[in-house]
């Protein structure tokens, strides 16, 4: 949940755009002139070329110079739609976590703020109800859809959004064993290892029968005289005796 204040000051870095406002269905290049963004002779050669090519003025305005965040600020007060500076907003750390990376970078979408109702996404076009729908089923939750700057969006997803680990798959190894004796003097001498419990207990009745015939051992390494055995013991590999 977030604090008044937080709250106050998300409100205060939204710009609403209501329609009807100065800017709602005024031409895009008047805006961008009326901003000084940039000069009338650019303006009209990007129109020029927006008519002759039917590509839209916006992306010529951006290649002749205009800001990508000044065209999404402009847009969204022409379309009276909610516009945020990602840049300079106060983002809520925990909601940006909201979504994967790869769903958050799939969207374009950062979940910015939340509040008790609903959670506020930035989106490089906030009209888009299907987005919102689909945002809400991917957050199970209400959410309100504000314009930004696409590469700003980006940014900050790469900054922000949690990037999904790969589930490392860990081979296991089975176990082996150890076959040790104990001798008279006390000494414990490894008599070698094996693939599998039944291999260690087949290796185990073996020396147990040849130290009952006092016969001489093959260890790991050299040979103990049978008659000296005291004990045979299994231990899993890595496991030391006592």
């Amino acid at each position: 949940m977030m604090k008044v204040q937080d709250q106050a000051a998300v409100a205060d870095a939204i710009e609403e755009n209501p329609e009807g406002g100065p800017s709602h269905n005024v031409p895009l290049g008047t805006l961008v002139l009326r901003a000084g963004l940039l000069p009338l002779e650019t303006i009209e050669a990007s129109l020029r070329e927006a008519i002759k090519t039917g590509r839209r003025l916006g992306e010529l305005l951006v290649e002749n110079g205009l800001g990508e965040r000044d065209l999404a600020r402009l847009l969204a007060a022409q379309y009276a739609q909610p516009f945020v500076d990602v840049t300079e907003f106060p983002i809520d750390a925990d909601a940006a976590r909201l979504l994967p990376r790869a769903v958050a970078q799939t969207y374009c979408a950062l979940p910015i703020a939340r509040d008790e109702g609903r959670i506020t996404v930035a989106v490089p076009y906030s009209a888009d109800v299907l987005q919102r729908e689909r945002l809400g089923d991917a957050l199970k939750s209400p959410v309100r859809l504000v314009t930004a700057a696409r590469g700003d969006i980006q940014e900050a997803i790469a900054r922000l959004a949690p990037e999904e680990r790969e589930a490392v798959v860990r081979r296991q190894t089975p176990p082996t064993y150890d076959v040790f004796v104990r001798l008279v003097s006390g000494v414990i001498v490894a008599v070698d290892q094996l693939a599998s419990l039944e291999d260690a207990q087949a290796l185990a009745e073996r020396v147990a029968a040849e130290a009952r015939v006092g016969a001489t051992i093959n260890m790991r390494e050299g040979t103990v005289d049978g008659s000296d055995v005291v004990s045979i013991e299994i231990f899993v590999a890595g496991e030391t005796p006592s």
